[in-house]
This record gives C-alpha cells, sequence and structure tokens, in this order.
C-alpha cells in the first residue's frame, strides 16, 4: 500500500472511496473522496460520468436498468456494455466489480467504522448480463493490486482476475453479507448506513435518480421532480399527528360545546322577553289593589282636610 487510504473525520457517514474492478475500461480504479466530496476533471468522453453511473446512486439502489444506471436513462445502454463493450473486448465474457466505501468516526470510544458496498457483475457474450450480485461489508477494499493486507478485502486473485461470487463470500465471511436480491441488499443498506425504512429509503434513491440527470435545469420535469421531493420528505411524527388529532377532536367538543351554548342563550333570551311581558302584565294587576286603596287614602285626606277647616271655622264663628 504505497498511497496512504482517507480516513473518517466525521461522526456521521460520508464516502471515502469509490472504485471499479475490470469495468469499462478501467482494469483496478479508484477515487478518493475528501471531505465526503468528489470532483472529477477531464476531457470529454474520458469516462467522468460512466464513473459516476457505476456508483452512485447505482451502489444505493441495485436495480441494473438503463433508466435507473444511466443519467440520461437511455434504455440502449444496457448494463453489459460496461463489461463487454459492444463486442470490443477481447474476451466473450467478463466479470468486474464496482464499489464504494463509506466511514464513520465514533467519537465517544475514538473507532473508526467502515461500510463497503459491492456489486459484482458478469457479462457473457450473446447472453447480456448472465449473474450479478452485491455485498455490504465492515471490510475496506485493499488498495491496488499489491500482496493482500490481513483485514483488507481485495477484489482480485494473485492473477489479477476478479473474485466470483462463491470466492467473495468466502472473502466477506465473518464481516459481511452477498446478497442475489437487490430488494434483499437495499434493506441491508438503509439498515447498515441510514435506517430510513423500506419506503424512506426507496424515496430517497428516486430522488438522487431524478437529481443526477443530466442538465436538470434545462430540461426539468417539475411534477416528477416536485413528486420525487414530496415522496423523500421524512413522515410526520406519529406524537405531533397525535397531538394535531386530539386539537381537532378539542376543536369538534368544543364547537358542540359552543352550539349548546348558543342554543341555551337563544332559549334563555326567548324565556327572558316572554318572562317580561309576563310581569309586566302580572305587575300591574298585582298594583290595582295598592292604587285604588291609595287612592282611597287620598279622598279620606281631602276629606279629612275639608271637614278640619270647617271645624275650625265653626269654631271661630261661635
Amino acid at each position: 500500500m504505497t498511497n496512504p487510504l482517507p480516513e473518517p473525520l466525521r461522526t456521521r457517514w460520508q464516502p471515502l472511496r469509490i472504485g471499479l474492478v475490470d469495468l469499462f475500461h478501467y482494469d483496478v480504479e479508484e477515487f478518493h473522496f475528501r471531505d465526503g466530496r468528489l470532483l472529477l476533471r477531464g476531457n470529454n468522453g474520458t469516462g467522468k460520468s460512466k464513473v459516476l453511473a457505476l456508483t452512485l446512486p447505482f451502489l444505493l439502489d441495485g436495480d441494473l436498468s438503463p433508466r435507473r444506471v444511466e443519467p440520461d436513462g437511455d434504455p440502449g445502454k444496457r448494463m453489459e456494455w460496461n463489461l463487454l463493450l459492444g463486442g470490443e473486448h477481447p474476451h466473450t465474457e467478463r466479470l468486474g466489480y464496482t464499489w464504494i466505501e463509506f466511514e464513520r468516526h465514533d467519537a465517544s470510544t475514538g473507532e473508526s467504522h467502515f461500510r463497503t458496498l459491492l456489486c459484482g457483475l458478469k457479462a457473457v457474450s450473446g447472453r447480456g448480463i448472465a449473474r450479478h450480485w452485491y455485498a455490504v461489508t465492515e471490510l475496506r477494499v485493499q488498495h491496488g493490486l499489491g500482496t493482500p493486507v490481513e483485514g483488507f478485502l481485495s477484489l482480485v486473485d494473485a492473477t489479477g482476475t476478479a473474485l466470483t461470487r462463491d470466492r467473495l463470500a468466502e472473502a466477506v465471511a465473518g464481516h459481511g453479507m452477498v446478497y442475489d436480491q437487490a430488494k434483499t441488499y437495499r434493506r441491508a443498506v438503509d439498515e447498515a448506513l441510514f435506517g430510513l425504512g423500506e419506503q424512506r429509503y426507496g424515496a430517497l434513491v428516486d430522488l438522487l435518480v431524478q437529481l443526477r440527470q443530466p442538465q436538470l435545469s434545462k430540461r426539468p420535469n417539475e411534477a416528477a421532480l416536485s413528486r420525487a421531493l414530496t415522496e423523500a420528505l421524512p413522515p410526520v411524527d406519529q406524537a405531533v399527528i397525535a397531538d394535531v388529532a386530539e386539537a381537532f377532536r378539542s376543536l369538534d367538543e368544543e364547537k358542540t360545546e359552543l352550539a349548546a351554548a348558543s342554543a341555551a342563550e337563544r332559549a334563555a333570551a326567548g324565556f327572558l322577553e316572554h318572562y317580561r311581558r309576563y310581569a309586566r302584565v302580572a305587575t300591574r294587576r298585582r298594583a290595582r289593589l295598592p292604587r285604588s286603596e291609595h287612592s282611597r287614602y287620598e279622598h279620606r285626606q281631602s276629606d279629612l282636610a275639608e271637614a278640619q277647616a270647617q271645624q275650625a271655622g265653626a269654631e271661630e264663628e261661635r
């Protein structure tokens, strides 16, 4: 190992390296990320887009169909072409690998953790992709073609030939798993790196496929992009949903109580109007006798005053 390998710096998973083994025009090639970012520079036709098409988001997805692998979704660009080069490769069959390495640093223990995602592809002339398989392992891929190093995974043997599926399974035994189905592989990737669940992880990968389209801003598909962004949103927390539901239930209860209070207020107002009329009539009826007695009292007072005046006049005349 002449070149130092990149080491983890963050506490969350980030890509460190991507690599190709016996794919496209590459024998054994790898590209290093810096702080989770990768810049590929080169003239047109040198294979920059091909490197990304064969690594990301393909290694997160595992779907070999051209619409998922190729940035432009061209159905004519089948996966076997990346191995046999349209018949230009000197052999009628070819086996290769594409891989990506993720890492994170555990600040509490000081340990570094690695996860490598791989896809092995075997193409046979006239048969297309004869077999393919995937793997998720904690081993790091060995750099270059040197002597095998303990604790690292070499994807080629001593003769420089890419490992078969069975030999890969032996190499990662106890350090990872080999998968034959894309669905189980995606589930393993999600569990190893993201922990989103099948639905959210599928939405995330769909979003990556949408966003990596070439010249996305020049030929935007607003509906598809909006749908992908919407599906990639995390679901609302169940506690929040419960709170909102409870609030709506409370609103319904308060609405019912308000309606009942309004009905009671209207009924009370109607009763009060009728009772006022009744009270006025009843008051007049009850006041009739006192008024009559008061009138008699005033008459008696007047008669008394008149009699007293007559008495005083008589006494004076006497």
